[in-house]
């Protein structure tokens, strides 16, 4: 279990950024302790300081034996916590000589240190550190002013103690942060884990979990279930074109080895040859196209033709096409009115938008009755080109509108008409490649289709 633990990212980070806080916390917990044992140094040295200037006045204005009565009076005075020794005679012995003082504001007669305070005032209490202010007085006299340190000591151990406990508290108290965290983190990464298993298992349903926290987790979740919709949804429409495909092909397929089994059979004589010729022809010419309009897709959707993209302009290419199939129109005995803004200009590719506005004029050629109206418009509106293809057909109801741009999708009324489905599909491809939507509405009656792409600036 722990080498399972130690072998994540994310309860190593955690016990790096516990280092790291508490490496922190001990840097400021130790300035901290620094500055409280400066400080009462500084008070403890004050304090001497004040003492021994008092002592020094009184000096000044005594004799020898009286100071030396005050000395021992105010000993009595101060108890255990200041003890005042004597004045002592450099003869009897010269603290000044014997210890290493700092001197206190650059006097030379004044100075500072610890020691135990065994040696100023005995062997007794002789464990006790003492801080000591000696003032070397005219005459030889010495002044010691003596504080003992046990209750500072005492206090700075303590601190010591505390700050020790506190980067302890604080180094575990992040361990078992980034052990909880890891747990957290681990839990979700479980989670996505056995959903990819059950989506590599077969399941495409499967989506990754989505706590609604809207953390990054949260937001890797919605780009991989949106990635897993698309997948499923080309997943299904790759079994539908499968499936429709070997439909369309079974018929002609059938109908080329019936007509060659039937020519096996037949005497030659009986055989129409050129008849049979032609008729395989035709169905092997319409195998091909489909083939050719599933590949056309294939490339369309894969972005493989990016790299023709130019300067498109449209009002030119649908004059073109409107050329082109009015005299298409006029065989039928339809009519085809063309309408184009001018300066339509879109960066894409000039032989697909053509392809996929000419699969437009083609059904509305196919399903227009005699004696009917196509018309074919482009126009600019809010930034956007918008191609519409209009007729007064059969049109197509409005429950229908979004099945028929799937592959192989043929109405009803259409079963009649010559074609394989995929007219539709490659328009929307060709939309989506150009960033671009296609809508189909009703056109009382008919049909209306809209391109709308946007415009370049």
């Amino acid at each position: 279990m722990t080498r399972k633990l130690l072998n994540t990212s994310v309860f190593r980070l955690s016990l790096v950024y516990a280092l790291l806080f508490s490496v922190v916390a001990a840097g400021a917990l130790g300035f901290i302790y620094w500055m409280a044992k400066g400080q009462m140094g500084q008070q403890t040295d004050a304090r001497l300081q004040l003492e021994t200037d008092a002592l020094l006045a009184m000096y000044s204005e005594l004799p020898v034996d009286r100071f030396t009565t005050i000395i021992s009076m105010r000993n009595s005075e101060n108890g255990s916590r200041y003890l005042v020794a004597r004045l002592i005679h450099r003869s009897q012995h010269d603290f000044a000589k014997d210890l290493e003082f700092e001197p206190v504001n650059n006097n030379p007669t004044q100075g500072v240190a610890t020691l135990p305070l065994s040696e100023v005032i005995g062997k007794n209490r002789s464990s006790e550190p003492a801080r000591l202010m000696l003032t070397i007085l005219p005459g030889g006299y010495q002044l010691l002013v003596v504080t003992d340190l046990k209750e500072q000591h005492t206090l700075l151990n303590r601190l010591l103690e505390t700050v020790l406990a506190a980067i302890g508290i604080i180094f575990a108290l992040a361990l078992a942060g980034g052990i909880v965290m890891n747990r957290h983190v681990q839990h979700r990464i479980n989670a996505v884990g056995r959903t990819a298993n059950n989506i590599i298992s077969g399941d495409l349903s499967q989506r990754m979990p989505v706590t609604g926290r809207n953390d990054e987790f949260d937001s890797l979740s919605h780009v991989l279930n949106t990635m897993l919709a698309r997948i499923e949804q080309l997943m299904q429409s790759m079994r539908e074109v499968t499936d429709n495909l070997a439909h369309d092909l079974r018929n002609p397929l059938n109908r080329l080895r019936n007509r060659l089994e039937s020519s096996l059979y037949h005497p030659s004589a009986s055989t129409d040859y050129p008849q049979l010729i032609q008729d395989t022809i035709q169905d092997v010419d319409e195998l091909i196209k489909t083939f050719n309009a599933l590949l056309s897709i294939a490339q369309v959707e894969s972005s493989s033709q990016r790299q023709d993209w130019e300067q498109v302009d449209l009002s030119t290419l649908t004059e073109e096409l409107a050329d082109l199939y009015t005299a298409v129109a006029e065989e039928d005995n339809l009519t085809l009115n063309h309408h184009a803004d001018a300066d339509l200009h879109i960066h894409g590719n000039r032989q697909l938008l053509a392809q996929a506005i000419t699969n437009l004029l083609d059904n509305a050629v196919k399903y227009t009755p005699a004696g009917g109206i196509i018309q074919l418009d482009a126009t600019r509106q809010n930034g956007n080109i918008i191609i519409t293809v209009s007729d007064n057909g059969p049109g197509i109801p409005a429950e229908q509108r979004e099945q028929v741009f799937k592959r192989f999708t043929r109405l009803d009324n259409a079963r009649s008409t010559p074609g394989n489905g995929l007219g539709l599909s490659l328009v929307k491809a060709v939309a989506e490649l150009h960033g671009a939507t296609v809508h189909l509405a009703d056109n009382q009656p008919g049909l209306k289709a809209s391109l709308k792409l946007p415009a370049s600036r």
